[in-house]
């Protein structure tokens, strides 16, 4: 078969001369060569001002016209649509063959009768498809695969529903017999059901999906089936479509209550229907519900719609014009959220302060942009036009706040809606959304995500952080080599987060549970293999021509590593934001993993939106240990106790958790909660205080994380509230029962096989030690103390739904009903050890470590290492060493031979902290150290100043600070709390 090459013409704009009066969108146009006479020229002419149409009609006399062109090959005519929008449109005056390769410029005005209004040139190049063609080829099989399945209602009909649907909307002029809501006011309409009026729409929108996937997919239906089978259901597509989007108001004045439309703006009869109770909450804040199964459908009818227009076909031009009307619900937000000053309110105010651009991103500055990612990629092809807005919302223009409080402010700063191909493609940039405070979404310089942030700043590694950091690998891979591409920043950005921060989190190819946002009881092995390595491939496959990433090669390398379950890692990484450790070796040793997750009166644990509550004490001190990797895999958290997590200090319920809003475990009341690191030990201090009710203790706990020590100290146990009246009780450990359990207390030996189910609890005065697996543990009384260990059924199984057979052993300290004052523990975690070493580790670990716990300080020394945690101002001793804290703060002070390495940070962040002060006992050289800061970007931070001070010394940190907003890029609140690094030589 000889072999066509189609070439296209490409028109593009530039304005000689804009006026004041009218501001003109006509930034694209394309058509393909050897097109004949009168085609339409892809793209039309439109105005700002088409938004405004209802309030300020544009008058009839508008009209434009060609002034010059080369070579006499195009005409224009001016159209109103439906609404009164203006268009310019331009067509072929004759067949346009390969001798018109290369620039083509017209001149065009637009004028009011005689009175000239405005002049641009638009360029027209020849090219070898339409940008029109070319993003629907890359999106309509993704319109129906599993991974878009939203955008067909996840539904997919048989031939023979498909036929019976057919003849029912045939009857019923496009309508779905079983739904009444079509041509009812929501003020007035009440479903049979009970429920608000948007669960039937999502239905009737869910069906058209299906119909969409058979025009789509179905052998009789489908592109390949029967010709009049296929015209059968696109009529039936055309009808349903047009009763359906017709019935869903979109205008303020679609909706009238008391006499008064509902809302002044485009969108406000639907969004406002939530501040009349019409609708429910979720629907104001995820319109795609409404709106997603109509992607199939749109997208995979345009190109029959368009000819269908093309030929006079009225059904169909009013579908293209419904499509208009309707996706104008998409980008309307409710009033409290369109409030650019904030309001008190953090739910409503989600954007934070929108005016203050310098901490605000801008509407839209969540992962939920990869929700909407699917219906915004959609909009160039369902427009067919180039240049028409995204949007006619009007408050996402420029105009709509009359340029206050600064000239050119808007709701998404640095963007007016200008034409949908460059609106979208500057959507998909739009991921990359810095924090700038906690409870704050976005993407925090400690290199974690936080979305969901109405209690507090949250860590979101999964559900809902990862699709927003790789979603709109879609949208890159849409404009990829068009002039639309996107810069290699854009690239660069996730890039970076896929091979510096989640690596870190990964061990043995399973993501952290503590990590995963709602994601904490999936398949996270799978998560990894699957989504995480998918993400590369699809990053490459999105790239252009020219795209250059700086980390190319170490993306590869982790890749490899990571597909091949080979990827080691040592190093110890502070995420201070989230109050979140990791300790770590692998590299050319044994390996293992060990990781901290706090909560304080700043952030949260993970969500739930299980009906069975699980992760309520996700974040309460929790210190899981890896060695082979699925000591905690999803088939073990589903037979977890989630009252009893490992590094937990509570009441040991066993009542069901309160069932309440995904977040309902809310923050704590605890200021002190923090994490610091040097890169190679680590330390955290917490103070138990918990703000929800259910929770019953209190406690001020401590960790210490020195070469392949884990040490866990906690003391100040107290009853907080009266609870279930069980006991409080410190979890050693809850985790994967494969191995046998040996228990050494007492001078006798205990031996559980995992076959059994034991409750057994004893008293000890003397360490003991317990092991399985690779994994030791050892326990240090402090006078008389109380273990428990249960295992197999005695395991009181939270959720008892999703339990297996595999079985799980708990370790556990009691500190009995009401704890005494001098309640407390001291234990530590043993990786890559036998059970025959540990009478020798348990000796080795009494001669090598030190420590002390008092009233408001706990410290450790071993290892030559120092690591000491202040809850208030106060001082301690361990070993030969004692410092005095001016505030709470962490201390790691480390003796390299020749210099000593000290790492300090502060476990109590506010922007008003501009200093932590410490005095210690030994000498340490005087001057003044600059230091830089971790994160996902390194940078240069301040300097701390060391001063002779008696026998020892004083220790002065400058931290980031109000002051310092400007230098810090505004996230000065955030590196308050970051960890710093200095070396003195001796």
């Amino acid at each position: 078969m000889k072999k066509t090459t189609i070439l296209l013409i490409w028109v593009s704009v530039s304005f000689t001369t804009v006026f004041a009066q009218e501001k003109i969108f006509a930034n694209y146009f394309d058509i393909e060569v050897n097109s004949p006479k009168n085609t339409e020229v892809i793209g039309r002419i439109h105005l700002e001002r088409n938004k405004d149409v209802l309030t300020n009609p544009i008058p009839k006399s508008y009209q434009f016209a060609i002034v010059s062109q080369k070579d006499n090959l195009f005409d224009i005519k001016t159209l109103f649509d439906p609404a009164g929008r203006i268009m310019g449109i331009l067509s072929a005056k004759q067949k346009l063959n390969a001798n018109f390769l290369g620039n083509q410029k017209l001149t065009v005005v637009l004028k009011d009768d005689n009175k000239q209004l405005n002049s641009f040139t638009i360029t027209v190049k020849v090219v070898k498809e339409t940008l029109l063609k070319t993003l629907y080829n890359r999106y309509k099989d993704y319109t129906v695969s599993t991974e878009g399945s939203r955008m067909y209602g996840r539904k997919v009909f048989k031939d023979e529903k498909i036929a019976e649907l057919i003849g029912e909307l045939g009857r019923n002029n496009g309508k779905f017999a079983s739904f009444g809501f079509y041509g009812k006011n929501p003020a007035t309409y009440k479903s049979p059901t009970g429920k608000k009026i948007e669960y039937e729409w999502t239905q009737v929108a869910t069906n058209i999906g299906g119909l969409g996937y058979a025009y789509a997919k179905s052998k009789k239906y489908g592109p390949n089936g029967q010709p009049a089978d296929r015209e059968q259901l696109k009529n039936a597509l055309y009808s349903a479509i047009n009763a359906y989007t017709e019935s869903v108001p979109v205008e303020g004045s679609d909706v009238v209550i008391n006499g008064k439309p509902i809302g002044p703006y485009t969108g406000d009869g639907f969004i406002n229907l939530r501040m009349h109770n019409l609708v429910e909450k979720q629907i104001a804040g995820h319109q795609w519900v409404v709106s997603d199964p109509l992607i199939a459908p749109s997208v995979h009818l345009m190109p029959d719609m368009m000819t269908d227009i093309a030929k006079g076909n009225k059904q169909a031009e009013r579908v293209y014009y419904n499509f208009v009307r309707f996706y104008q619900t998409q980008m309307a937000e409710t009033p409290p959220r369109r409030d650019i000053t904030g309001s008190d309110d953090k739910e409503e105010d989600r954007w934070d302060v929108i005016q203050d651009t310098l901490r605000s991103s801008g509407a839209w500055a969540d992962a939920n942009l990869g929700h909407r990612s699917r219906w915004l990629l959609a909009m160039p092809i369902i427009w067919a036009d180039y240049n028409r807005p995204l949007t006619y919302v009007q408050y996402w223009y420029s105009d709509f706040y009359n340029d206050k409080p600064f000239k050119g402010m808007s709701f998404s700063p640095g963007w007016s809606p200008n034409g949908v191909a460059g609106d979208v493609a500057r959507w998909m940039t739009k991921n990359k959304v810095p924090t700038h405070e906690y409870a704050q979404s976005g993407f925090q310089p400690d290199g974690t995500i936080s979305h969901h942030v109405a209690a507090g700043t949250d860590m979101a590694m999964f559900a809902y952080g990862f699709e927003w950091l790789t979603d709109c690998f879609v949208g890159f891979k849409q404009f990829k080599n068009t002039d639309f591409k996107l810069a290699d920043d854009v690239y660069q950005f996730p890039a970076d987060r896929l091979e510096k921060i989640y690596p870190k989190m990964i061990y043995k190819n399973q993501l952290d549970f503590l990590v995963t946002g709602r994601s904490y009881a999936e398949d996270l092995k799978k998560f990894v293999t699957r989504n995480y390595l998918e993400s590369f491939e699809k990053l490459e496959k999105a790239k252009s021509k020219e795209t250059r990433l700086t980390n190319q090669e170490a993306l590869q390398n982790v890749y490899d590593k990571i597909k091949n379950n080979k990827f080691e890692s040592s190093g110890t990484d502070a995420f201070w934001v989230n109050e979140f450790l990791v300790h770590r070796r692998g590299e050319n040793e044994k390996p293992f993993y060990v990781s901290l997750k706090l909560k304080s009166k700043r952030t949260v644990g993970a969500e739930d939106f299980d009906k069975i509550r699980k992760t309520w004490y996700a974040g309460y001190g929790i210190l899981p240990l890896k060695i082979r990797g699925n000591e905690y895999a999803h088939n073990v958290l589903a037979n977890f106790d989630w009252h009893a997590l490992p590094g937990l200090t509570e009441e040991w319920r066993t009542d069901s958790i309160p069932f309440a809003s995904s977040q309902a475990s809310l923050p704590g009341d605890n200021e002190v909660g923090g994490v610091t690191a040097d890169g190679a030990n680590g330390m955290g201090i917490y103070h138990h205080f918990p703000r929800e009710k259910y929770s019953s203790a209190t406690a001020l706990k401590s960790y210490y994380f020195i070469n392949d020590k884990i040490i866990a100290l906690g003391n100040n146990i107290k009853r907080l509230r009266p609870g279930q009246q069980k006991n409080i009780v410190t979890t050693v450990d809850q985790s994967s029962f494969i191995n046998p359990l040996t228990i050494f207390y007492n001078g006798k030996t205990e031996v559980i096989e995992p076959s059994k189910s034991v409750n057994l609890a004893f008293e000890i005065t003397t360490p003991i030690w317990l092991h399985t697996g690779e994994k030791g543990y050892i326990i240090y009384p402090e006078g008389k103390q109380n273990i428990v260990i249960k295992t197999g059924k005695e395991v009181n199984t939270t959720d008892p739904d999703i339990a297996n057979n595999t079985p799980n052993f708990i370790i556990s300290i009691d500190h009995g009903l009401n704890p005494n004052k001098d309640a407390g523990y001291f234990y530590s975690l043993v990786p890559n050890v036998s059970s025959k070493d540990m009478d020798a580790v348990l000796t080795k670990y009494q001669k090598e470590i030190v420590y002390k716990k008092e009233a408001d300080a706990h410290g450790v020394f071993t290892d030559k290492t120092w690591e000491l945690a202040f809850f208030k101002p106060s001082s301690i001793t361990v070993a030969d060493l004692t410092v005095k804290a001016e505030s709470p703060a962490l201390m790691i002070l480390k003796d390299n031979g020749n210099k000593w390495k000290v790492t300090m940070s502060n476990p109590s962040p506010v922007i008003d902290k501009q200093q932590l002060v410490f005095h210690v006992s030994k000498p340490l050289k005087a001057g003044k150290y600059e230091y830089s800061l971790g994160g996902i970007y390194p940078r240069k931070g301040e300097f701390v100043t060391i001063t002779s001070e008696e026998k020892g010394s004083k220790i002065v940190v400058e931290l980031a600070d109000k002051r310092d907003e400007a230098f810090y890029n505004y996230q000065a609140e955030l590196y308050n709390a970051a960890p710093v690094s200095i070396e003195i030589d001796k």
